[in-house]
């Protein structure tokens, strides 16, 4: 009976969702429905045509490099580029590294779940670095470990990485991988518990990789998502074998203006072109009614899993505040989380390596507030859209990370799942090149310079680089294939990561920021804390609901306790057994890593001095700080007086996420284009100049150089001469 006396549609800006059927009011069961919107071409030409694309285009860049600026392609530059890049493109990798595809569809999946809460929580979460880690690595007195420890959480992630990375250049300036300092400083024991957590770090972001972009490609085209897990790592195996990490990084960056300028055509479209949308006000009006507390949203009007009326948790229901417990909730398992992938990732630590000593706290700060923009400003805009325009999207398509899509194909149809597909197959593949490095050096230097061929030479290491490149490669596609037989999804997986990894971040901290942290309190805390972990979340899951499956395990109850423990115990744990048993480590051993081959060192030497690395530190600390506490504690808190946003208060912060998304797309497609126009020049003179000119230049060069480098000695010959002249006039005069 209450079916004839609902309006139906509930909405007009939705009614091509809704049905009647007599009497019954029938929303669409689910968004896509199982249909595919592009063709299974477009799918296959987009991995395949964009795979080769980048395959060719950034091996071209590489070859150009050495060819016109000279660079040597050995095993040392082959994983550290050098250690001689830029501000502009750390920043741009560092964010292109971190544009995962979780970034992208999760984030979007959590505003459509607890509104504008949700993209804040994403972003903030994972940009900061542990404030208190850095007050840390101020040497406050060892009273105040255990302070940190439980206020390790309240703060957090890339900007402050910032401050770890110039510890690298003080304390292991030779380092290839985080592992290699864990043996220097701890022994074998602990490289192997080590090693061990990096290597399940970096599977679990392939994984989450592989996930996210398999899911939407089957969606949106219809390729087979097994097909789809062994083709999109294709192209990303070919440049990241011809290149390494240089060619890494270039791809990154080209990866990160695609991914930037698509950013701002949603954003824009979202929030001031779309004929559907179009407006803050518009978006808020929406917000205001699919949310009401009248709304009907039994079956058939709505189905389970569908975003219907209220949401649990939040004040007045409302996806218009920011005090919503499962934001909040979501925050702090992000928080953990993205500590794990920060700091056990071994492609971070490779990053921190390959920057040059002035670039990197700058590059990293910079790389953070614009990586703020990706989840921010995009979830702002296609998650809220979505809500907004009342999409019968299910819950178990917004777990595989579906919302984005389905948000662009309501509003540019074909275009717009084109353009999302574009953007995802983008960061996929970008983090992709990264997580295939990063585990190429472990391998490399971890394992087989270290237990099998230590007097390895360089073209030993480079051959083994590229073959670890190969078969980790193969690896992804059969791990995605796997975890998609299983049913894990990209949204499970992206909660659970911090259960698994969360124990290692605070021993690794440790590791560099404090001198007494010792080995067996490292392998204690980093196992125990793991297995405690694990433990406390199945039990969570049995007491509350009652069975232990992929979805109880996936809620949020379960997935809190299961990540504080993990974290807070094996940090605990590691500052217990250090107070008891001091390690007093003067860094002396760290410092004693070598590299394979000794590059010439184009930086000069004032760019490894002791006080400008302090002064760097000094800088990060202050910048990190600043920005941890604005973003952090300042912004949430000065939301709390406006419970519900009004329209005034909501179009400000659409403003912000449009402002943002467009000023940090401009800098990090700008500024490492500006840093590198002279290296950009005298590529474009080689190319186009004739190569036996340009060897008559360079040997012009060469003896304009001898010349200058002679002036000085040349003048003080004639000065002398002429003083002999002067002298023997004289005598003449007066004989």
């Amino acid at each position: 009976m209450a079916s004839s006396q609902v309006q139906c549609p509930p909405f007009g800006f939705s009614a091509k969702y809704y049905s009647s059927e007599g009497e019954r009011c029938v929303r669409q069961i689910s968004f896509f429905e199982g249909k595919a919107v592009l063709n299974q071409g477009v799918g296959y030409s987009v991995i395949l045509g964009f795979g080769a694309f980048f395959a060719v285009f950034t091996s071209f860049l590489v070859w150009l490099e050495k060819r016109y600026v000279g660079s040597r392609h050995t095993s040392e530059w082959f994983n550290t580029a050098g250690r001689n890049v830029k501000t502009g493109l750390i920043a741009s990798v560092i964010v292109s590294q971190w544009t995962w595809a979780a970034t992208i569809l999760q984030s979007s999946n959590v505003a459509w779940q607890y509104g504008i809460s949700g993209p804040f929580w994403y972003a903030s979460g994972a940009t900061i670095q542990a404030c208190s880690l850095v007050f840390f690595t101020l040497e406050f007195p060892e009273k105040n470990i255990l302070h940190l420890n439980l206020t390790l959480l309240a703060n957090e992630q890339v900007l402050l990485f910032g401050v770890m990375a110039i510890e690298i250049k003080r304390k292991a300036p030779h380092a290839h991988t985080v592992c290699e300092i864990v043996k220097a400083r701890w022994g074998t024991p602990a490289h192997i518990v080590f090693l061990a957590f990096c290597f399940l770090t970096n599977i679990i972001v392939t994984a989450m990789l592989l996930l996210g972009g398999s899911a939407v490609v089957n969606a949106l085209t219809g390729v087979n998502i097994y097909a789809a897990s062994f083709l999109i790592p294709l192209g990303v195996i070919v440049y990241t074998l011809a290149g390494g990490l240089k060619a890494t990084f270039l791809a990154s960056y080209i990866h990160s203006v695609i991914v930037h300028l698509v950013l701002v055509i949603f954003v824009y479209l979202v929030y001031t072109a779309s004929s559907e949308l179009g407006s803050p006000s518009v978006i808020y009006h929406r917000l205001l009614e699919v949310g009401n507390k009248s709304r009907v949203c039994q079956e058939p009007f709505s189905h389970d899993g569908q975003s219907c009326g209220p949401v649990s948790g939040n004040y007045k229901g409302s996806y218009l505040t920011m005090l919503s417990s499962g934001g909040l909730v979501f925050g702090i398992i992000n928080i953990v989380g993205n500590f794990g992938t920060v700091f056990v990732d071994n492609g971070y630590w490779v990053s921190a390596i390959a920057a040059r000593p002035s670039s990197t706290h700058k590059g990293y700060l910079l790389g953070g507030l614009v990586w703020f923009a990706v989840p921010f400003s995009l979830a702002t805009s296609l998650g809220l859209g979505a809500l907004a325009l009342d999409l019968p999207i299910t819950e178990s398509e917004a777990s595989h990370g579906l919302v984005p899509p389905a948000t662009a194909i309501a509003l540019m149809g074909k275009g717009g799942s084109i353009l999302l597909l574009t953007m995802l197959f983008m960061a996929v593949t970008s983090a992709g090149s990264s997580e295939l490095i990063a585990v190429s050096s472990l391998c490399t230097y971890d394992i087989y310079r270290t237990y099998i061929n230590p007097d390895a030479s360089g073209k030993k290491i480079l051959k083994v680089s590229r073959a670890v490149v190969l078969g980790f490669g193969c690896f992804m596609g059969l791990l995605a294939v796997i975890l998609n037989k299983a049913g894990v999804s990209l949204g499970w997986m992206y909660l659970a990561m911090g259960i698994l990894i969360g124990s290692a971040v605070l021993p690794i901290a440790f590791m560099l920021l404090w001198r007494k942290a010792n080995a067996i309190g490292a392998i204690l805390g980093t196992i125990i804390g793991c297995v405690l972990g694990v433990i406390t979340w199945l039990v969570v899951t049995k007491v509350e609901y009652g069975r232990i499956n992929l979805d109880t395990t996936g809620r949020n109850a379960p997935m809190l306790a299961g990540n504080l423990v993990s974290i807070l115990t094996g940090g605990a744990i590691h500052a217990v057994c250090s107070f008891l048993w001091p390690q007093d480590y003067d860094w002396d051993t760290t410092k004693q890593i070598t590299m394979v081959e000794k590059e010439k060192n184009e930086l000069p030497a004032e760019e490894f001095k002791e006080e400008k690395l302090i002064k760097a530190k000094a800088w990060i600390i202050k910048w990190g700080v600043g920005f941890t506490v604005v973003i952090v504690i300042l912004w949430p808190l000065l939301t709390l007086p406006a419970g519900e946003f009004g329209l005034g208060y909501f179009t400000f912060w659409a403003v912000i996420a449009i402002v943002w998304g467009t000023i940090g797309s401009a800098v990090i497609i700008a500024l490492p284009l500006m840093e590198s126009w002279e290296t950009i020049q005298s590529v474009c003179l080689g190319m186009f100049t004739n190569d036996r000119l340009m060897e008559k230049v360079e040997e012009m060069n060469i003896r304009l150089h001898a010349i200058i480098l002679a002036i000085p000695e040349a003048e003080r010959i004639y000065l002398l001469e002429e003083e002999k002249a002067k002298k023997k006039e004289e005598s003449e005069h007066l004989a």
